[in-house]
């Protein structure tokens, strides 16, 4: 009688097969994970910087009386005391709001050291390449925070962003 091998297990094709599949599988989800991480992080930028425009409106509708526009992207931070420690003047506070709300967007200058007023408030800022202006039209103040969201390796500019907000003057 002949005994018939019946064929049990894997051949080494078909191992080398599901191992190519699998890899496949696991370098999708770490993709996956690598876009999941990297939305995440811009979220929460564009959260601190809808944070910070209504932090300046705040302080806006608190100094009502005093014009807090005609600020650039472009503009530093500059304040000539603390209205913490000492009485100030409405345009003073002004001053030393604008000052804080600067500093808490972007506390170093282009070239990556902190600016002296920063340092003062003890304030680090959180948005990466951030910047904010202010303009009053038509009764309306208007804040814009610009942040770069994604570096990319060779261009230190990388992808930029930015929000609006938009609320009547007090």
């Amino acid at each position: 009688m002949l005994n018939k091998r019946v064929g049990s297990g894997f051949s080494m094709i078909e191992l080398l097969v599901s191992v190519v599949i699998m890899s496949i599988g696991v370098l999708g989800m770490a993709g996956l994970q690598i876009l999941s991480l990297q939305q995440n992080r811009s979220a929460l930028l564009q959260g601190v910087a809808t944070q910070r425009g209504n932090d300046i409106l705040e302080r806006i509708r608190a100094n009502p009386d005093t014009d807090y526009s005609g600020i650039s992207l472009t503009d530093t931070p500059v304040v000539t005391g603390s209205c913490i420690a000492n009485s100030c003047s409405e345009s003073a506070m002004k001053d030393y709001d604008i000052a804080q709300w600067q500093c808490s967007i972007n506390s170093r200058d282009t070239d990556g050291s902190n600016y002296a007023v920063c340092d003062n408030f003890s304030i680090s800022g959180t948005l990466p390449g951030g910047a904010g202006a202010i303009s009053l039209n038509g009764g309306i103040y208007e804040v814009l925070v610009h942040w770069v969201d994604a570096q990319k390796v060779d261009d230190a500019s990388g992808v930029t962003r930015s929000i609006t907000i938009r609320a009547a003057a007090p």
